[in-house]
């Protein structure tokens, strides 16, 4: 079965990724897999129990209602949870792992916007080597609104 994994970022962003990941799952009988990332402060504590914070309540209720617009679409949905260092290594990770055939992945804004443009191609790079395709849903600069139409699949 196909993966479309999803990583949780900001609320009305993955709301906005799920909802179009879930119409691309179903009609391409794939599975989401809702990638949730748990940054790590050092490294030795990778894979450890130390390493890994709980959710808190509205991390909780936020992944339950991602949840619940898969399940409105009739569509299969898993939770992982992912330590990482890097946001971009772990992203190319977490998508081989999975064999995840399509990725919905969201960079954090960066004052520096070389260094943004940067991570999205190295990004981009990584996954293509996989054979995975990248979608990113980008605000609009003017309104800060996530529109469906600026959804980018980078292929």
């Amino acid at each position: 079965m196909n993966t479309i994994m999803v990583q949780a970022a900001d609320r009305r962003w993955t709301m906005q990724a799920m909802h179009l990941a879930c119409a691309m799952a179903r009609n391409t009988h794939a599975k989401i897999v809702l990638l949730h990332l748990l940054p790590v402060s050092n490294t030795m504590l990778l894979g450890s129990p130390l390493g890994t914070i709980a959710p808190t309540r509205e991390e909780r209720q936020a992944i339950k209602d991602y949840a619940s617009v898969a399940e409105d679409y009739g569509i299969e949905t898993d939770l992982m949870p992912f330590q990482y260092e890097s946001l971009v290594d772990a992203l190319v990770q977490a998508a081989e792992e999975l064999e995840a055939s399509v990725v919905f992945a969201q960079l954090p804004k960066h004052g520096f916007q070389l260094f943004r443009k940067y991570q999205k191609w190295w990004l981009q790079r990584q996954l293509l080597r996989q054979k995975r395709q990248l979608c990113l849903i980008e605000e609009n600069p003017q309104t800060g609104s996530v529109p469906a139409v600026s959804l980018r699949a980078i292929k």
